[in-house]
């Protein structure tokens, strides 16, 4: 353990962001089945700036120009109907400095074809040899379709259990999916596409094992762009992880009264939960939240919901209205203020829960609802 501390100390000693070098690239586009039209092309470049460029799409071709420090990940995307991953016009791809090569087919982004990105090549390789990927874009064209369709019959209860089913369905695929991506992370330590997979792993593995595959990669890795994020992960999770004394913070709640972390120390367990109403998973975690608002909330225990929805204060109250958790405590993330909760507390995928002692010590954290089994268990053995 001491070995990888020391090990870490050296990213951890770079004041601000390194100065990457800045190198040209060029993507040549051709479009299949439209002629006219702009692609849009979103990515970080060498200076650390997030840059939203378009091209012009010409008889079918089009060019993109710019200036990235190395192997940089980008979403490319067409006209679309949802501003996330499962729009069939929507793709990420790694750009690398140089000349690269880009076919990709209207309403079919998911199957484009980059040449000149070593990066690209890699992740190609993983995904194309997975034996269920032809069942997988199936699916996910399906439920792209039944989404688009709910959206013009938004009251049509079957189509919604529709896409909901199909997304059960998919579920242990993109787990396999994912294993591959992990593994390919652990055994690379000089891809890109591995750094850049482990600022998700951040959030999934245990932080030990996150510091001994970061610890493995080159130089190179461990001070690029997606190093750098994962080194700024690693002190804030360490100042908010399982040990760490809680972080406090005051808020307003959604009754408009004023409650402070401070206020339960010495008298209850808190468990802090990040969540958004837009965010699918976190609203199906709601009858668990009741469950243990209901069991545990005479022994000893306060639930903080926080939510990511700043900009959506009506929907953030309808939807605790809806699902019935208005029995405990709501407040929301702050982001873009500096008492952002997310940040302090090093909060990047949701739901996200945090279980902290009353002596103010934060005792669990986990992503996601694999630990919901583990959180029950702990709740009953401390609060009888």
């Amino acid at each position: 353990m001491k070995i990888f501390t020391l090990l870490l100390l050296f990213v951890f000693s770079i004041k601000g962001k390194a100065q990457f070098k800045k190198q040209p690239f060029i993507i040549n586009g051709e479009m299949k089945h439209q002629s006219a039209g702009y692609v849009k092309l979103d990515y970080i470049d060498y200076k650390g700036t997030y840059v939203k460029d378009s091209a012009r799409i010409k008889d079918g071709h089009f060019k993109f120009k710019g200036y990235i420090s190395h192997p940089i990940n980008a979403d490319i995307y067409g006209e679309i109907n949802f501003n996330n991953t499962n729009d069939i016009n929507f793709h990420t791809i790694f750009i690398e400095p140089g000349i690269m090569q880009l076919i990709v087919e209207k309403d079919r982004f998911k199957q484009l074809q980059l040449k000149g990105s070593e990066t690209q090549r890699q992740i190609d390789s993983i995904d194309n040899s997975y034996k269920y990927k032809t069942l997988v874009d199936s699916l996910d064209r399906r439920i792209y379709y039944l989404d688009l369709t709910c959206r013009l019959n938004p009251a049509n209860k079957y189509l919604k259990d529709s896409a909901k089913n199909i997304r059960i369905q998919l579920d242990p695929y993109y787990r396999e999916l994912n294993r591959k991506h992990m593994d390919f992370t652990k055994k690379n330590t000089k891809s890109y596409f591995s750094v850049y997979y482990l600022q998700i792993l951040l959030h999934r593995l245990p932080l030990d094992s996150v510091k001994r595959i970061f610890n493995s990669y080159s130089n190179e890795l461990q001070t690029s762009y997606y190093g750098q994020k994962i080194a700024e992960g690693i002190r804030a999770i360490e100042g908010g992880g399982p040990g760490a004394k809680a972080k406090s913070f005051v808020a307003a709640d959604q009754n408009g009264n004023i409650i402070s972390l401070e206020q339960f120390k010495g008298k209850s367990y808190v468990l802090l939960d990040f969540w958004a109403t837009w965010c699918k998973p976190c609203r199906a975690e709601s009858p668990f939240l009741v469950e243990l608002n209901t069991k545990f909330k005479s022994k000893g225990l306060q639930i903080i919901s926080i939510a990511d929805d700043d900009d959506r204060k009506l929907a953030w109250k309808k939807a605790i209205q809806d699902d019935k958790t208005g029995d405990w405590i709501h407040i929301l993330k702050g982001v873009g203020t500096d008492n952002d909760l997310g940040k302090l507390y090093a909060v990047q995928p949701i739901p996200t829960k945090i279980l902290i002692g009353k002596d103010g010590t934060v005792l669990t954290r986990y992503e996601g609802t694999d630990g919901n089994k583990a959180l029950m268990e702990a709740l009953t053995k401390n609060l009888k």
